[in-house]
């Protein structure tokens, strides 16, 4: 009885995912063309009926770290598709996604982020991929923050993967600060290659903003290992820790 539940449970969570996004394409291209304000309401309340239909809370810390004001790259480790609605309910203003190829390509979903106008990292051309460094270092420069998940793609494990160095070569020109997001629990919501939704608690670190005045003179290949260095260690700090707690918690209640 229980699994039928959590079945019925997690068929409603994914109605709402795919009705509002649905709505979100009439209402972003009917509507409201262009209406970034408008679009990010749109998301905000999305997430947030996610968050309530799930039995989802949100436990953020550090949202004085948010640079007021300030043209920045969020980047975030990603456990989880819920990790998309974790970011609209915990960074205000406006931002673009920057994503993998492939998601543009799938319904309903790929729709809408090519209305959103997010931008698709294209891995398997040169050439393509040197025109995506140059827009999103043009986007940059004309004020839109970014937001982005280093490693690529969701992990099966809470351990962080490798992190792409796309994330950080653009980085060198563009010459903006990053500022860390951890999730933590997101993984326990809603696990890749699952599509269960488990009522619980995410825990969601903004961390400092993490700059590279220091190397920017450095080669492309030593500027990328060493913000990517400054960046993963920051979350790895977070993380860890909470891996700690999670696994003294365990002994004491075994």
């Amino acid at each position: 009885m229980k699994k039928i539940i959590r079945m019925a449970h997690s068929t409603i969570w994914w109605i709402d995912w795919i009705t509002i996004v649905l709505l979100g394409i009439f209402f972003d291209s009917v509507i409201w063309p262009g209406n970034r304000k408008m679009y990010r309401k749109a998301e905000v309340f999305w997430a947030w009926t996610l968050m309530k239909l799930g039995g989802i809370k949100l436990d953020v810390t550090g949202r004085e770290n948010l640079p007021p004001n300030e043209t920045v790259v969020y980047m975030a480790n990603h456990q989880s598709d819920l990790d998309w609605p974790i970011i609209f309910m915990t960074i205000p203003g406006q931002y673009l996604f920057l994503a993998k190829k492939e998601l543009f390509d799938a319904p309903v979903f790929g729709t809408y982020m090519r209305i959103q106008k997010y931008v698709p990292i294209e891995r398997d051309s040169i050439r393509k991929s040197l025109k995506t460094y140059k827009d999103i270092v043009a986007l940059i420069e004309s004020g839109n923050s970014i937001v982005i998940y280093p490693e690529g793609t969701r992990s099966y494990n809470r351990q962080l993967q490798k992190f792409k160095s796309f994330s950080f070569a653009f980085l060198q020109d563009a010459r903006v600060r990053v500022v860390p997001i951890a999730i933590d629990g997101s993984i326990d919501i809603q696990r890749k290659g699952s599509r269960m939704i488990n009522p619980g608690t995410v825990k969601v670190t903004i961390l400092p903003a993490v700059g590279f005045d220091d190397i920017y003179g450095l080669s492309t290949k030593e500027f990328c290992a060493e913000a990517s260095a400054r960046v993963r260690q920051a979350l790895l700090d977070v993380l860890e820790k909470g891996e700690a707690i999670r696994q003294a918690e365990a002994i004491i209640a075994s």
